[in-house]
């Protein structure tokens, strides 16, 4: 997980408080439109239409992203907010959400990591090639999805958390880990579920595995 996205992010917005200046709407970027430089904002939504293209990267602190069908984008972050992205998405960097989830379609590639720390992951026929990490959440992986890095369930920094349940990753319709699958915290309760052929091909550490296609939890997070 990159920790430097909290604190850069605010960062930006004191900068931002500084030069006299306060973002407070949403970001829009039309169907077609191509746009050169970062997209920043602190209490709005960042808005990435279809086949848009934005050669630098998005973030906000508070809200959420959403990318169109054929977006691409250099990378995708926020600290409380959700990030969605629809088919055929490519992004060039990371996708990373601090208290929110995350979720992409069919087609999709990310090119370095997706992290979410407070936040579930469901992707959906997406490659990623930098791994992914999370803390809290849980992760689906359906229709064919590919990690071609680690998968790493974090350590918590600092206090303490009660856990009722497991959390789980569910790999899933021909999905592939390619790397390792890694809980760091031996405390921490995961499950790993592979159900229709999903794989993972490195080692999974301190996780127990259920490789049953009838495996249900109807208490999942939802995504």
């Amino acid at each position: 997980m990159n920790r430097a996205l909290l604190a850069g992010i605010v960062a930006v917005t004191f900068l931002l408080a500084a030069c006299g200046t306060s973002i407070n709407s949403d970001i829009r970027i039309a169907d077609g439109e191509k746009r050169t430089g970062d997209l920043t904002t602190v209490n709005g939504r960042i808005l990435l239409g279809t086949d848009s293209e934005v050669e630098g990267n998005c973030r906000t602190v508070n809200g959420d992203i959403r990318a169109e069908d054929g977006a691409s984008v250099g990378s995708l972050a926020t600290v409380n907010g959700s990030i969605r992205g629809g088919e055929r998405v490519v992004v060039a960097g990371d996708v990373e959400s601090v208290n929110g989830s995350i979720s992409l379609a069919s087609d999709s590639r990310v090119a370095g990591e997706v992290s979410s720390i407070n936040g579930g992951i469901d992707l959906k026929q997406t490659t990623v090639v930098g791994g992914l990490r999370t803390v809290h959440g849980n992760v689906n992986l359906r229709s064919g999805a590919t990690v071609k890095g680690d998968v790493v369930f974090e350590k918590k920094i600092g206090s303490s958390w009660s856990q009722s349940r497991p959390l789980r990753i569910e790999i899933a319709d021909g999905s592939v880990v390619e790397g390792d699958l890694i809980v760091e915290d031996r405390d921490l309760k995961v499950e790993v579920v592979l159900r229709g052929g999903g794989r993972v091909l490195g080692r999974i550490e301190n996780a127990s595995v259920i490789e049953d296609d009838t495996a249900t939890d109807p208490e999942r997070e939802a995504i």
